[in-house]
């Protein structure tokens, strides 16, 4: 809990925010003026808050994280990728419906792609190394239907 209470602090500072409008947020996020009264989860809400307003202002390098994606962070990701990365995207999603796939997590990705094609994630595959990504998962999907 004490992480969570620092980095409320630092954030604050990087935000420049004043005593009452700190107090404001706090209360218009929580109830509760004070971050030492709140409970590990509505820190860390007020945190992550706080981080994506840091980050949008410019202040704040975005954080890394292991936890999955928001529904808003992964738009931004999609954007952001490739054709062929969206591709390799929809056809995981789709095992994932099928049933196929147990676990569509973005980590359960990487290790495939690792598997597949020896790189460390989507991310850092080049065009043919997606080809064959693509190729693996169309072949994986038509196995799944027999």
């Amino acid at each position: 809990m004490a992480n969570h209470t620092a980095a409320i602090h630092v954030l604050k500072s990087k935000l420049q925010l004043s005593d009452d409008d700190y107090r404001a947020l706090l209360v218009q996020l929580t109830g509760k003026a004070s971050s030492k009264g709140m409970t590990a989860t509505e820190q860390q809400h007020v945190r992550a808050h706080m981080q994506r307003l840091a980050e949008r202002l410019g202040v704040a390098q975005p954080t890394t994280r292991r936890r999955p994606l928001t529904r808003e962070q992964f738009d931004q990701v999609k954007k952001a990728a490739s054709p062929r990365e969206r591709k390799v995207w929809a056809l995981w999603n789709q095992l994932a419906r099928d049933g196929v796939l147990h676990n569509p997590s973005r980590a359960a990705l990487n290790a495939f792609v690792e598997r597949t094609v020896h790189v460390s994630a989507l991310r850092f595959a080049t065009n043919a190394q997606l080809d064959t990504v693509i190729e693996a998962l169309k072949a994986w999907k038509d196995r799944g239907r027999a």
